[in-house]
């Protein structure tokens, strides 16, 4: 078996575990808004950031699955990029210039992750290959 397939796999958890990080960055990003507002309650934006932060640690999860090679993870990482690029519509749909540019590379790294989960699919081994290396 060649080492592509396994690189392909890699590369997908590694775009996952960019996604991960990058709303970890988001939460960061919320709890100071929230704490710097005036005027606002701090129990919605603290649930808030605790939800993504849950959404993160998933998305961590099958980032770790794909670089491990599971097959189980397929499915969720597929999933986990079908949202991604749901959240970059909105943004990109969004007002203002700069939410349109985020919407825009969040969509291409969803794009592109979602392009190499279908590939460790496609570049599968087939079942008697995974059998002669036994």
């Amino acid at each position: 078996m060649s080492t592509q397939p396994i690189r392909l796999w890699r590369t997908a958890g590694a775009l996952a575990a960019l996604e991960a990080a990058l709303l970890v960055l988001y939460c960061i990003a919320l709890a100071i808004a929230a704490l710097n507002s005036s005027g606002a309650k701090l129990g919605a934006p603290f649930v808030e950031v605790l939800i993504y932060l849950i959404f993160a640690a998933g998305i961590g999860l099958v980032a770790r699955g794909m670089f491990a090679g599971k097959f189980g993870a397929r499915p969720p990482y597929l999933l986990t990029q079908v949202f991604v690029l749901i959240v970059a519509y909105t943004l990109f749909s969004g007002d203002g210039g700069v939410v349109k540019i985020i919407g825009l590379g969040i969509g291409l790294l969803g794009a592109v992750a979602m392009l190499f989960g279908i590939l460790t699919i496609v570049k599968q081994p087939a079942p008697d290959e995974l059998l002669d290396e036994v």
